[in-house]
């Protein structure tokens, strides 16, 4: 089982201002009781494990046939990142970062209202759909941010409005507070990252070792949808589009789960309170995964920080709530380019 990372060069950090002090306590709070009691991960199964693309596969012509869409990749093997991009090199650039269990297709329904303004880069994050997963990598926060940017430096992208969605939130954060001459503009969406001042029924469950967000069964897959989706129908065809795949990675998302929580961020570097980019704090009332009140916390810790609220959406406004969703993106990045 990972155990909790909590030095530096070392040395024990000791987080001083509040933001670290918060964060730490999310991590402390959440994630050293998950990985108590959770269980172990057969390093001989995550050696051995190879992807399969199968609900990917069944998008392919959807955003295929979307003009100007281009599928592009870096690296190659368990080190590739994949990424979709459209628009031209000279728009300003929108980077969309889905979550845990996610992947770059989330973002598809944004697509058709952004035509013509950005230059949209959407990735499968390292570990995460097509990208690779490399078994001997690390894939805490701090990795993974490391990651983005330099990957960002290596295609040229120095300046970048950034949008992520839950673990993709966080990183959107981490990005903007460790890299502000890079982020213009920053879009939280029902991000990971801060405790807020209630508890949902899930984060109460993995603080007993259990874990929705991977599942190892098709019924599983069921609750895993109706966790995150307010929308039971949406849910119901979410689960049937990515059941086999979701299984078929139990215990690749397993591992995943537990460096998230595990390599916490380095506490010598800047944290949320740290971010100078304006930003736009998003959330959806009925989010089931992480609570409202945590959307709360993210407000009132940021300088630049303003809110957005969705009534009747879950954990994934992009896919509940897609126009309204794209157009307080936009008009929020237009507005403070």
């Amino acid at each position: 089982m990972a155990k909790p990372v909590r030095k530096s060069k070392g040395k024990e950090v000791t987080p001083i201002s509040e933001g670290a002090k918060l964060v730490d306590q999310y991590f402390d709070h959440v994630g050293e009781a998950f990985l108590r009691h959770a269980p172990e991960i057969d390093p001989e199964k995550l050696k051995d494990w190879r992807p399969k693309l199968f609900s990917f596969t069944r998008l392919n012509p959807w955003y295929g046939g979307l003009v100007g869409v281009h599928r592009k990749r870096i690296g190659v093997g368990r080190d590739k990142l994949v990424w979709l991009e459209i628009g031209q090199e000279s728009s300003p650039a929108l980077l969309l970062m889905h979550g845990f269990a996610a992947a770059k297709e989330h973002w598809l329904p944004l697509l058709p209202f952004f035509a013509g303004q950005f230059r949209i880069l959407i990735p499968d994050l390292p570990g995460w759909g097509e990208s690779g997963f490399n078994p001997d990598r690390n894939y805490g926060l701090e990795d993974q941010t490391e990651r983005l940017h330099d990957w960002l430096t290596e295609i040229g992208v120095h300046k970048v409005n950034v949008v992520g969605n839950s673990m993709g939130g966080a990183l959107a954060g981490l990005l903007a507070a460790r890299f502000p001459e890079m982020v213009t503009t920053l879009v939280l969406m029902d991000a990971l990252g801060l405790p807020g001042t209630e508890e949902t029924d899930f984060i109460r469950e993995v603080l007993r070792g259990k874990n929705r967000l991977v599942p190892r069964a098709p019924m599983d897959v069921m609750k895993l949808t109706d966790l995150v989706f307010h929308n039971r129908a949406l849910a119901a065809s979410a689960a049937f589009f990515s059941a086999t795949e979701l299984i078929h990675r139990k215990d690749v998302n397993g591992f995943l789960f537990q460096e998230m929580l595990s390599r916490r961020p380095d506490y010598t570097k800047a944290t949320f309170e740290d971010i100078s980019a304006p930003t736009l704090v998003m959330w959806g009332k009925e989010d089931d995964v992480l609570h409202i009140s945590c959307a709360y916390e993210f407000e009132r810790l940021i300088k630049r920080a303003e809110m957005c609220l969705f009534d009747g959406v879950g954990h994934l406004p992009m896919i509940e709530t897609p126009y309204p969703c794209a157009q307080a993106i936009k008009e929020f990045v237009l507005r403070n380019l």
